[in-house]
Formats: C-alpha cells, sequence, structure tokens
C-alpha cells in the first residue's frame, strides 16, 4: 500500500474536507469536531488531536475507520493512525453557550460589556 508523504497543511486541508462532508450528509455534531479540533501531524504519520471531554472522544472512536479510509486515499498514504487524548482545559477554549460566547467576547473586548448595557440588552 502507498506510503506517501504529506505536510500539516495537506492533512489539515483533508481534515477539514471530511468535516464538510459530513455536514452534507447532515451530520452537524461530528462536522463540528471537525471545525472545532485542529490535527497535528506527529512522526510515523500519527494524527493527534486533544479533545474537550470523553464524550467526544467516543465520538471520534467512532468514525474513526470511515475517517481513516478518508484520508488514506485522500492524501494516498495508508499507513495513518489517529490518536486522541482527553483534555479538559480545550473545553475552555470553546464557546458552546450563548453565555460562553458572550463571555469570550467580552474577555476579548471589556467594552462589549458597556456597550451591551448602554443598549439595555438583556443577557
Amino acid at each position: 500500500m502507498p506510503k506517501k508523504a504529506f505536510n500539516e497543511e495537506q492533512l489539515i486541508e483533508k481534515w477539514n474536507a471530511y468535516g464538510k462532508k459530513m455536514e452534507r450528509k447532515g451530520e452537524r455534531i461530528i462536522a463540528s469536531l471537525f471545525s472545532m479540533n485542529k490535527p497535528k501531524l506527529l512522526e510515523n504519520f500519527v494524527i493527534y488531536i486533544e479533545l474537550p471531554n470523553k464524550t467526544m472522544e467516543a465520538d471520534v472512536a467512532a468514525i474513526e475507520k470511515p475517517l481513516l479510509r478518508f484520508l488514506y486515499v485522500e492524501l494516498d498514504n495508508y499507513s495513518i493512525s489517529l490518536q486522541t487524548k482527553v483534555n479538559e482545559a480545550v473545553a475552555k477554549k470553546h464557546a458552546f453557550t450563548p453565555q460562553d460566547k458572550y463571555d469570550k467576547l467580552k474577555e476579548a473586548n471589556p467594552l462589549i460589556d458597556l456597550l451591551r448595557a448602554r443598549l439595555d440588552l438583556d443577557f
């Protein structure tokens, strides 16, 4: 089987393509995994991703075989493997609820709270 070399940029391109494919199929939760997790390419064609919780790790495990088949073909390399790690700190990077999103905006720009108050917006 082919074992063509590829770089992280090519991997990310194909990673995003698979996420879009899942979205077109209506698999929005799976598709969101691909948009929020940027893979790293380690030695020996190991793809490494950190996930915010065990549930997402289980979701990735459920689609691992079709994902790898896709990557084998797209990257012309059948030696690719996937390694995941649950890292609770990753969850803090992603804003899931409206309150999380607002807090993240406020962290980036504290004046957003002043704007919310002046416009008399509720949260």
